[in-house]
């Protein structure tokens, strides 16, 4: 019986271990899930509302050759009310669904990680 009870209490504690690491494992993901959320918005206001294909050229981190390009793509959206302005909110959302047609079009291979470093506003290596 005290055999049994001791692998009863090792179960306990080997539980409550686990437990802990969990929490814990799932507490640093959420912290970095809010310090990427903090990043991601900081470096999309650093961006003006009506981008420049100067702009752009930085945000994609091209050439403006590449950009002219890319602004030609179908679906690639344009201020209606200024010429030769893109709307950065519909940008960002533009090139979130584009990366792929992006890839295969202009041959931009770019992975889901240097993706969110350029969000980020981190250089490429």
């Amino acid at each position: 019986m005290n055999l049994s009870r001791l692998l009863e209490d090792i179960q306990s504690q080997e539980y409550e271990l686990f437990e802990k690491r969990l929490t814990a494992v799932i507490e640093k993901a959420y912290l970095q899930g809010v310090e990427d959320g903090r990043e991601y918005m900081k470096s999309k206001f650093e961006y003006p509302e009506r981008m420049r294909k100067s702009d752009l050229a930085k945000f994609f981190n091209c050439s403006l050759p590449q950009v002219e390009k890319i602004i030609r793509m179908d679906g690639f959206p344009r201020d209606k009310a200024v010429q030769a302005r893109y709307p950065r909110d519909k940008v960002f959302e533009w090139a979130d669904k584009n990366i792929e047609y992006m890839n295969e079009r202009l041959g931009i291979y770019i992975s889901q990680a240097e993706w969110l470093r350029l969000i980020r506003g981190q250089k490429t290596s």
